[in-house]
């Protein structure tokens, strides 16, 4: 039976060499004895193929930037020399975290619109069950207004209590002719007494008659005194008489 080959861990360091003459980096006794430059256009070269023009001694790329080649290095070059195991996964972790947070995501609003759904429902089904009863109150109460008139002669109750917070009972032709539901009363026909007629005698009226007032309250006449009329009558001018 044929068993897997058990994979075994590698260093790519050890792949990395200078492009143009393929000086390795990292020799069997150490470390290389000449720096190595890492180009922007992704290419490891030797400080021996070193252009002075900055341009690349593999590609001819004019004007690239070059930092030192080591093994702690920023990204993104860092990851360039990772082991494409470790890369797969490091990606392989990553597409499940996004794929879990999506998914979790998708689950919540698809559960909140089904939800949501279900209370539309409902909510339609309370209003035209709200709408239903209102119909019918508004059934009962025409029938309640027609059974009162037809029991009332007419007259229907008001819409403004009395004293005792009571509706009273008024005329419903007062009410749909005029907006006031109390009624104004009649004054009477003339304020005058016909020719003729006398006014009745009043119980003071009748004592004074029958000559029972007392002496106080006795009427007086007012007397003009000869006094009065001698001061205030016209006395006309005396005209002087001529002697001869």
């Amino acid at each position: 039976m044929s068993t897997a080959p058990a994979t075994t861990e590698y260093d790519f360091w050890s792949f990395v060499a200078c492009s143009r003459c393929h000086l390795p980096y990292q020799l069997p006794m150490g470390a290389a004895t000449v720096p190595f430059w890492l180009t922007e256009c992704g290419h490891v070269v030797c400080n021996n193929h070193l252009n002075v023009d900055q341009s690349c001694a593999r590609c001819g790329a004019q004007d690239i930037q070059l930092v030192p080649l080591q093994r702690e290095m920023e990204a993104p070059m860092s990851d360039w020399f990772r082991p494409i195991p470790d890369a797969i996964d490091t990606m392989a972790f990553a597409a499940r975290f996004q794929y879990d947070t999506i998914v979790a995501q998708v689950h919540y609003y698809k559960n909140r619109c089904q939800n949501l759904k279900a209370a539309l429902e409902r909510s339609k089904h309370e209003n035209h069950e709200l709408k239903k009863l209102n119909d019918s109150l508004a059934n009962e109460k025409n029938q309640l207004l027609q059974y009162v008139r037809a029991n009332h002669n007419g007259q229907q109750p008001s819409t403004v209590p009395n004293r005792n917070n009571k509706r009273p009972m008024i005329d419903s032709t007062l009410t749909n002719s005029s907006p006031r539901s109390v009624a104004t009363p009649l004054g009477p026909s003339r304020l005058t007494l016909p020719i003729g007629q006398q006014p009745p005698l009043t119980n003071r009226q009748e004592h004074i008659h029958e000559g029972n007032l007392p002496h106080q309250e006795t009427l007086h006449q007012p007397n003009i005194s000869n006094q009065f009329k001698e001061q205030y009558s016209y006395q006309p001018p005396v005209t002087p008489s001529s002697g001869k």
